[in-house]
């Protein structure tokens, strides 16, 4: 038992240790792109130049075994990993062939992991053994579906702040192109990302009625949707767009606010549950062994003496 105790605080060591470190690589990205940014250092450059090498030999290692994933599509439908990708921006290069062997090159290095685990005598070490290869194959595609919806949640964060921009712009006198890209010069993120990107190109020739549609394709949020189609028939109808994003940003907001009550509405029965399948038994088990310790121990108790 103290073995087990013993193995298993390695463990969570070793994953917090792990944690801790991939906190401190981004703060030490964070911290060298803010130098980069203030004096034009070469500092971050080469603070990055050692993440970057690694990222390139994974990358390498990826297009090795795209062909390998390309064959094994257990729940890796290539339209299914487009869409993550397209939702997620396209992270590090990534592309649908790179995440076939993406998968491929995890599912192995979960093997090594679980014959690694097994050869130890670690508790769970038959099933570890076992799932670690499902386990490495699944990462990739779920960690990329995850980096989607994040994405997709900071789009939807950010409209209404977008909106009341648009609106304070428009009605200053600038043109929806010119609103547009100084939005993206003053902002950053994912909203800000797409944007940039429908205005590049809108600017190339492409016509603005495909480019909000393409902007729409790679975006999730029906608010973003709906803001589109306005902005769409406003253009061909020729209303005032100052007026549209106006409105837009109010509806925005007050769904924003129905949302957020609506997840306190649900978190509701779960603080109850909680609370009648954690908190009430503990409370019934320390009132019982109070009165258990009384009558075992207790002065005036007749077990005193056993005891």
């Amino acid at each position: 038992m103290i073995l087990y105790i013993l193995v298993g605080a390695s463990w969570l060591c070793l994953v917090m240790a792990g944690l801790m470190y991939v906190s401190y690589r981004e703060k030490q990205a964070e911290i060298a792109q803010r130098i980069e940014q203030q004096s034009g250092s070469t500092f971050a450059a080469v603070s990055q130049s050692s993440e970057q090498d690694w990222r390139k030999t994974l990358v390498a290692w990826f297009d090795r075994f795209a062909p390998i994933g390309k064959d094994i599509e257990l729940l890796s439908d290539p339209e299914d990993l487009k869409e993550y990708l397209v939702k997620a921006g396209y992270p590090y290069g990534m592309t649908v062939d790179r995440l076939q062997g993406a998968k491929v090159v995890f599912a192995i290095g979960g093997t090594i992991l679980g014959l690694f685990y097994f050869l130890l005598g670690l508790p769970l070490a038959p099933f570890m053994l076992a799932f670690s290869p499902l386990i490495g194959y699944l990462y990739p595609i779920y960690a990329m579906k995850s980096k989607a919806k994040k994405r997709q949640e900071e789009i939807q964060y950010d409209l209404p702040d977008f909106l009341d921009m648009m609106s304070i712009t428009l009605k200053a006198g600038m043109s929806l192109d010119t609103a547009l890209d100084y939005y993206v010069r003053t902002n950053k993120g994912p909203l800000s990302e797409e944007i940039g990107r429908m205005s590049q190109e809108v600017s190339f020739g492409v016509q603005r009625e495909t480019a909000y549609r393409a902007l729409m394709e790679r975006t999730d949020s029906p608010e973003l949707e709906t803001l589109i189609q306005s902005i769409i028939q406003a253009h061909n109808l020729g209303t005032p767009l100052s007026e549209t994003f106006t409105q837009q940003a109010m509806e925005m907001r007050s769904m924003r606010a129905e949302k957020a009550k609506e997840k306190a509405g649900k978190s509701e029965p779960k603080i109850s549950a909680v609370a009648g399948l954690v908190i009430t038994p503990s409370i019934m088990i320390l009132i019982f062994g109070a009165f258990v310790l009384k009558f075992f121990f207790a002065d005036d108790s007749p077990l005193k003496g056993i005891f």
